[in-house]
């Protein structure tokens, strides 16, 4: 029998640290309405892939955090990963695309930063 022994992320407090950037965070079920009121905007999806890790023991379960901004707004990326990391989420990489909003002429810039938790096991 296979037992996970590794806490379940506090996804209330991932979303807190988020938004002491003072902006906005919502997961990806976000409307319509959100991103029409939001310019710009955080969005993740904590239920992502799952990888094995190095360790027999241990996989790698994916958490996705992507900043939306129609008005080129910046923030301190260093110090958002570097605060998720006391939510045990690690930093793997990150990419920048920039983009269009759908039946819209508004440019967006769309930074998706990518994070895994580690999930240990017992067997």
């Amino acid at each position: 029998m296979v037992e996970v022994i590794s806490k379940p992320l506090n996804l209330e407090k991932i979303v807190t640290t988020i938004k002491q950037t003072g902006i906005p965070c919502f997961d990806m079920s976000i409307g319509r309405d959100e991103v029409y009121e939001n310019k710009t905007f955080f969005a993740y999806i904590d239920d992502g892939e799952l990888m094995p890790s190095l360790h027999a023991n241990q996989y790698h379960k994916r958490f996705t955090l992507m900043f939306i901004t129609r008005e080129n707004r910046l923030f301190n990326e260093i110090e958002l990963i570097e605060n998720l990391k006391l939510c045990r989420l690690i930093f793997d990489s990150s990419e920048v695309e920039n983009g269009q909003l759908v039946n819209t002429e508004e440019k967006a810039i769309v930074r998706t930063y990518y994070f895994h938790q580690l999930i240990k096991i017992e067997r």
